[in-house]
This record gives structure tokens, sequence and C-alpha cells, in this order.
């Protein structure tokens, strides 16, 4: 089954611009925090798995990288991208993640910015990686946090209680893997929940070594910029991966 197209229905994209308009969590912990993993880019090629509308990209050739392709399924997401980008050495491609071994060429780096969460199979996306990189790549990625993604409930619930004005998540369906189907923005929404052992397991099987794993947070002058982050010191919404492709 191929994966859901969500970021063309025009609620749903029309919601998520208006997210990424204001501060919203991307912007002031996954996206900052991505980065910093990713560290030094120059004279690199890139793929940029989920590009979105292509922000990760142009700020990856501003830090030096010598090319890059960002893909994603999403026509509207692809065609804002090319309007807002004037690089020549970017170029976007409507494609799923499934698909990428049908790009012609390799590369020093893949990232994914919270865009694996939407693949089903993520086992074999990881595999595709691998193959796609050239010796010594790496990839990194980050992937809403299982934590997050494990209480299956009604689209119309919340995946947790509040007790003494706090949150408390809801952990019981957290080894109970797949597709989760939530409200945001419109009804319908498929994401698929992994524990974080298969998260791990599936780069060591694709045949990376795994450099680092970071858990998000929220630092004392986020939670100062929007104080409802404030739950995300003590609770992690992203994980971060970086591996690589050793000879």
């Amino acid at each position: 089954m191929a994966q859901q197209n969500i970021y063309d229905n025009e609620i749903f994209f029309k919601g998520y611009q208006g997210i990424r308009d204001n501060l919203s969590a991307n912007e002031l912990i996954e996206i900052p925090q991505l980065f910093k993993l990713i560290g030094d880019v120059k004279d690199l090629t890139v793929l940029d798995l989920g590009c979105g509308t292509g922000g990760h990209d142009r700020k990856l050739i501003e830090l030096g990288a010598k090319r890059v392709v960002g893909i994603d399924l999403s026509n509207k997401m692809i065609n804002e991208a090319k309007k807002t980008t004037k690089e020549k050495q970017i170029e976007y491609e409507v494609m799923s993640m499934e698909d990428i071994d049908m790009l012609n060429e390799k590369f020093d780096l893949v990232i994914s910015s919270l865009a694996m969460h939407y693949v089903k199979d993520y086992d074999e996306v990881c595999k595709k990686v691998y193959k796609i990189l050239k010796e010594n790549g790496h990839f990194i990625f980050s992937y809403g946090h299982p934590m997050d993604s494990c209480a299956i409930l009604e689209e119309s619930q919340e995946n947790f209680v509040i007790l003494n004005n706090k949150k408390y998540f809801l952990l019981s369906d957290y080894n109970n893997e797949g597709k989760r189907v939530s409200h945001w923005f419109v009804d319908g929404v498929e994401t698929y929940h992994r524990n974080m052992s298969h998260l791990v397991n599936g780069l060591i099987e694709a045949g990376f070594v795994l450099k680092r794993m970071e858990e998000s947070y929220a630092t004392d002058e986020i939670i100062k910029l929007k104080p409802k982050f404030k739950e995300q010191k003590d609770h992690s919404y992203y994980v971060y991966f970086k591996c690589k492709k050793e000879n």
C-alpha cells in the first residue's frame, strides 16, 4: 500500500503552513537539534527525504553543501519549495521515500526531518538509504518519539491525561507497533509507531553503525519564548539518529 499523501490535502497544507509560520516546536526544538547533529556539510552532496517546502535544503547550501536533492511525496510542498528557492545547487522532485533506489546517484549525506514515521516499511527504507550513500556517508534523521506515538485511541482523543495540571502520556501500547490514525488539522492522518529497539535495530540490520542517538528537550530559553513547551523539559517529543556507512 502506498504512503498516504496527506500534505496535498488543502486544509491540512494550510494548517501545517500556519504552524510553521509561528514559533512551533519544530522551529524552536527539532530543527536546531537536528542541525547540531548534522554538523559540517561543506562540499557534501545531500539527499533530503521528505523535504517539505525546502527550508532545510536552502540552509544546507548556506552552510556550504555542494548540492542538495530534496524529495517529497506532496506536489504542494514541492511547488512551494520551487517557488521559494533561488539556489541553483538545489533540485526538487516529487517522489516517495520508498522509491529512492530510482535515483541514479549516490550521496555523502542523507537527512530526514520528521518524515520517516510516515513510512510503512521503515526497515526497507533504511536499507535503501544505506545503498544510496557513498562509503563513510551518514544518515541523520529525526522521528516522532515513540513515547508520543504509542497510544491507540479514537481520532478525537488525546494521548495523555492531565493530573495536577501536568500531562502524563499513555504508554500502554508502546510495544504494539503499527499504524496510528489521528486528527491533525483533518481526520485520518496516518503515521507508524515503532518502539525504540525497532528504530535502532532497523538501522543496524541495514548495515549502519549507530554513532549517536539523542532525545529532544526544551531549554529554559525556549520555555520563556513558549511557556507551553515546558512539558518538553521532562518529556521528549522527538528522537534523533546519526549513523554511518562504514567500510
